[in-house]
């Protein structure tokens, strides 16, 4: 664990530093740290990483290459790309990684009233690290980001546009076009989060049995589980839905981009509710959870940002610090962290 807290530290370190030092907000050397982070990892950090590498690791030729019609056209491309030059997977897991951390502080830098504080809940959050799991859809779900503007925005075009690169890396993300009508008719928030959540009850059965009809590696995803980390993920965001809704209210946020945000959030979050009471895999259908909780690193420090707090900044990153800890250590496979055995000669 201690690697995940020294990479955390260095990069809040230097963005505080180069905000009082250059008053400037820290982008690249964040970019690089991160990248660098995940793409030096060995394939055994992470349940699915070696799934993502055997090309890889069986030093396969690309001539050889053989496209899978269940696998998303997008990630085959990339993946016979890189073997065409190498049959290193440090290669692999480091282009995705620049890929997706660029997407995720492009918008952040972009959104964020607290720029420091955003970075720090999306590596607490879980956010960076979903990818060191499910590398196609921490792809999806990094490129969708980049069509939040267009959410904000009401641009239905370039919104479907980015939802459909996103799916060419997994079809998931398709099933996040409905939201753009949600966050944008013109209805109070909590009668679209109800209807979201009534409709869910309606036919979340019927969408897991279809996922996991329409592809072979899909069909664990129907199947019944009783671990407790999709659960607590679950509950955990249930809570921080309430207290956030109760802070819009008590505090008055009328800031448009933030009602948004919200909205999309908490009916991302009621949408899977259903999914969850049936007991499905929590790393099946209940990921599709990812793709609403990291606009918490958006959505929260203009709440925190309202209250003004220090002692509250201070509780917060307790809090965080120790869902970051637990997540990794305990629900993720991803601790220890195990350097890519080709570095292992920089040690």
């Amino acid at each position: 664990m201690l690697p995940y807290l020294l990479m955390l530290g260095f990069v809040m370190f230097w963005i505080v530093l180069e905000k009082h030092a250059l008053n400037r907000t820290s982008f690249w050397l964040p970019l690089f740290v991160l990248t660098v982070f995940a793409g030096f990892r060995s394939d055994q950090v992470g349940t699915d990483t070696t799934n993502y590498t055997r090309n890889f690791t069986h030093q396969m030729n690309a001539e050889y290459f053989q496209f899978n019609d269940d696998i998303e056209i997008g990630y085959q491309l990339l993946e016979y790309a890189i073997l065409n030059f190498t049959s290193q997977y440090f290669w692999l897991l480091t282009i995705t990684s620049f890929v997706i951390v660029y997407c995720y502080l492009k918008i952040i830098k972009k959104y964020s009233v607290n720029y420091w504080f955003s970075v720090f809940l999306f590596i607490t959050l879980g956010i960076y690290t979903f990818f060191f799991n499910g590398l196609r859809q921490g792809m999806a779900m990094a490129i969708f980001t980049l069509a939040i503007p267009y959410l904000l925005e009401k641009r239905l075009i370039p919104y479907l546009l980015w939802c459909a690169i996103a799916s060419l890396f997994h079809v998931t993300a398709l099933f996040i076009i409905p939201f753009y009508f949600i966050v944008n008719l013109r209805i109070k928030p909590t009668y679209k989060v109800f209807a979201t959540f009534i409709g869910s009850l309606l036919v979340s059965g019927l969408l897991v049995s279809y996922i996991s009809s329409t592809n072979d590696r899909y069909e664990s995803y129907a199947s019944a589980s009783t671990e407790a980390g999709g659960f607590l993920t679950i509950g955990f965001y249930v809570a921080l839905m309430i207290l956030l809704l109760a802070a819009r209210y008590i505090y008055k946020i009328k800031d448009v981009a933030f009602q948004k945000l919200l909205t999309f959030y908490a009916s991302g979050v009621v949408f899977v509710i259903p999914l969850a009471i049936l007991g499905t895999n929590p790393s099946g259908p209940q990921r599709l959870l990812a793709y609403f909780t990291w606009t918490l690193v958006l959505i929260v420090p203009v709440v925190f940002k309202q209250i003004n707090n220090v002692y509250l900044y201070m509780l917060s990153i307790v809090v965080f610090l120790l869902y970051f800890i637990l997540t990794t250590s305990r629900f993720s496979d991803l601790s220890p962290y195990l350097l890519n055995p080709t570095f292992k000669v920089l040690l």
